[in-house]
């Protein structure tokens, strides 16, 4: 049965000739059945016709020690064994969750997909296989709805988005696990799987057990109610965008239009969510549209104010010179940790004025360095960084109207820095080839009251 729905699942997704599948292998046992079911359709003679060749990526996380090089090990050896072009990378997950300011799960989801991105773009694959199964569906549902969600969210995973492919998003694990079994595939055990201190872990361990007591194949079951969503999703999202050419106008969207015909919720959540704006801002924005002209929001990539009957939204206007600055928003939570280091800025995102840009600095500029009470010519602070004369042309600033708020890879300004009041941050991070100074830099003050 595993191989009949993986073959029945690739001819779904696969409904062209393809340059190539790029398998993400984990070395589980779902990653290293998905990638021997591959290799058995390929030798079948059906994935020859659909696929022009496969290969193996896998990311050492460095979260394991010891057990995370075994992993890499153990799939170069079956890559080179079976004949399969491999690619590895070893990547400092805490260090970069550190600095975008996510948690480590998020920082190694966007490590991984951002490499798989990258070897299909180099080595022309147009697919990659993830070897998510019908647990994995079920458990992230579950999640979902503890953690509150809307439709979308219980849709859960799909078969494929974009290039990215699930062939076992059907299969159970424990059919996985009994097919590996019988055809003698080795496999990897993840210490952390086992373990009950994540949530995911928590609904696989403890959760989904009693679920099937309860109600045996609550696996499938629960798939199918996704795959229902999923349905339901889709019509919303058509009426969703018949509303917003209903309320759309040269800035925004129009007031009125976005009050007719009720579920005002709704339709503040289809059209603004895309732009970052959380549920929390939604209901604000929504009492605001009662007559507060000129209150403003603020998301990760967007700002948007109430301007009389209009609902004005404009991108983060920032120049061509910080296209090499990320920027997240972040609501205040319990425990939050200043990112370290001169690549990354956090700021308190209600002292700024919007939109953000960025320039080089000025002679005559100045600002008040974090930690320090009066103004500094910026001439003046570069010159007691000692920062040499050829680099200080390419130190470039970030504004908030006229007042400077970060000396971007140097110091934040004083005024905008985290307190214990600020309750949204603004995280601006320098990629490495950003504008900042490439000279060495002294480490931030934290400036945290």
């Amino acid at each position: 049965m595993v191989q009949n729905t993986f073959s029945a699942s690739l001819r779904k997704l696969l409904t062209a000739p393809c340059s190539g599948v790029l398998i993400a292998v984990s070395g589980g046992v779902d990653s290293m059945v998905m990638t021997h079911l591959f290799i058995q359709w390929m030798a079948g003679g059906e994935g020859v016709g659909l696929c022009q060749r496969i290969a193996m990526a896998h990311m050492d996380f460095c979260l394991r020690g010891e057990e995370s090089e075994g992993d890499q090990a153990f799939v170069a050896d079956f890559a080179r064994e079976n004949g399969i072009t491999f690619y590895t990378k070893k990547v400092n997950t805490r260090t970069y969750a550190a600095e975008k300011g996510i948690s480590t799960e998020m920082a190694a989801r966007e490590l991984r997909y951002d490499w798989f991105g990258t070897l299909c773009r180099e080595h022309g694959l147009s697919h990659i296989a993830v070897a998510h199964n019908a647990n994995d569906r079920a458990e992230t549902v579950l999640l979902n709805l503890v953690r509150g969600t809307g439709i979308r969210g219980l849709c859960s995973m799909r078969m494929q988005n974009g290039t990215i492919i699930r062939p076992l998003l059907h299969i159970p694990r424990a059919m996985i696990e009994e097919y590996a079994h019988h055809n003698g595939i080795a496999y990897r055990t993840d210490s952390t799987n086992l373990q009950t201190d994540f949530a995911r872990n928590k609904i696989r361990h403890l959760v989904l057990p009693v679920l099937e007591e309860i109600s045996p194949n609550v696996i499938s079951r629960i798939g199918k109610n996704a795959d229902n969503f999923l349905q339901v999703q889709q019509l919303l999202d058509e009426l969703a965008e018949k509303k917003r050419a209903e309320c759309a106008t040269g800035r925004g969207f129009s007031i009125p239009a976005l009050l007719s015909g009720g579920q005002v919720e709704y339709w503040l959540y289809a059209l603004l969510s895309p732009y970052g704006f959380n549920p929390s801002q939604l209901e604000d924005i929504a009492l605001a549209m009662e007559g507060q002209s000129g209150k403003r929001f603020l998301s990760a990539s967007h700002t948007l104010w109430i301007d009389r009957g209009e609902l004005v939204v404009r991108e983060l206007d920032v120049q061509a010179a910080s296209s090499q600055l990320e920027y997240r928003r972040l609501e205040r939570a319990p425990g939050f940790v200043i990112p370290e280091g001169p690549a990354v800025a956090a700021l308190d995102a209600d002292t700024l004025l919007f939109p953000l840009r960025v320039r080089p600095w000025e002679e005559g500029d100045r600002f008040i360095p974090l930690g320090m009470k009066g103004y500094k010519k910026i001439s003046d602070f570069l010159t007691d960084l000692k920062i040499p004369l050829y680099d200080k042309d390419r130190i470039q600033v970030l504004c908030s109207g006229n007042d400077i708020v970060w000396v971007i890879g140097l110091r934040i300004d004083n005024r905008f820095r985290i307190t214990k009041k600020t309750t949204t941050i603004l995280l601006v991070h320098e990629t490495a080839n950003g504008p900042g100074s490439p000279g060495v830099l002294p480490d931030q003050e934290s400036g945290s009251e």
